[in-house]
């Protein structure tokens, strides 16, 4: 999975979930680190410019409202995710058949904690401001309710949670 694959995103703020479809190294918090990573590993790396990111090398608070404006065109609508996964879902095995529509990080500038859960690339969790909090966790799952509701979570249809559901599928194969 590399920087350029686009993945979907929750963001908390100002206690407002939305969702974002953009390429993954949109939600690495702190190119700095990631770019000093690669170099701590022996990899020279470019210096980062004002075409990275929109200029914005690392989230902070002075900053991250202004990242969230330039990110306004990548905003995908909770209802436009839900009939993505309606029109695959009756054919989908598992969630490896619609994982692509399904959030891979979870961002909360509210409480500055990225909560990230994917099978492989790099460490969104890691790479984040020191003020913040960062954690491999099955977010939409695992956090509690006043955090993630269930009426934010687009898989989730009046009683019938079609991520479970897709699980069970996956599991009995």
């Amino acid at each position: 999975m590399s920087l350029q694959e686009k993945i979907v995103a929750v963001v908390k703020f100002k206690d407002e979930i939305s969702y974002y479809r953009s390429k993954r190294a949109d939600w690495i918090l702190d190119l700095n680190k990631l770019r000093q990573a690669y170099i701590d590993a022996g990899y020279s790396m470019p210096e980062l410019d004002d075409s990275d990111r929109f200029g914005i090398h690392s989230i902070a608070d002075n900053n991250f409202e202004l990242f969230l404006q330039k990110m306004e065109p990548k905003k995908i609508q909770k209802d436009t995710l839900s009939l993505l996964l309606a029109k695959k879902f009756p054919s989908a095995h598992s969630w490896w058949d619609v994982g692509e529509i399904f959030p891979t990080i979870f961002v909360d500038f509210d409480r500055k904690v990225v909560g990230a859960f994917y099978y492989e690339g790099t460490k969104m969790e890691v790479y984040i401001p020191n003020e913040w909090k960062g954690e491999f966790i099955d977010f939409s799952n695992d956090y509690p309710e006043e955090v993630f509701p269930k009426s934010e979570k687009f898989w989730i249809k009046g009683d019938s949670d079609l991520l479970q559901i897709l699980n069970e599928r996956g599991r009995s194969k």
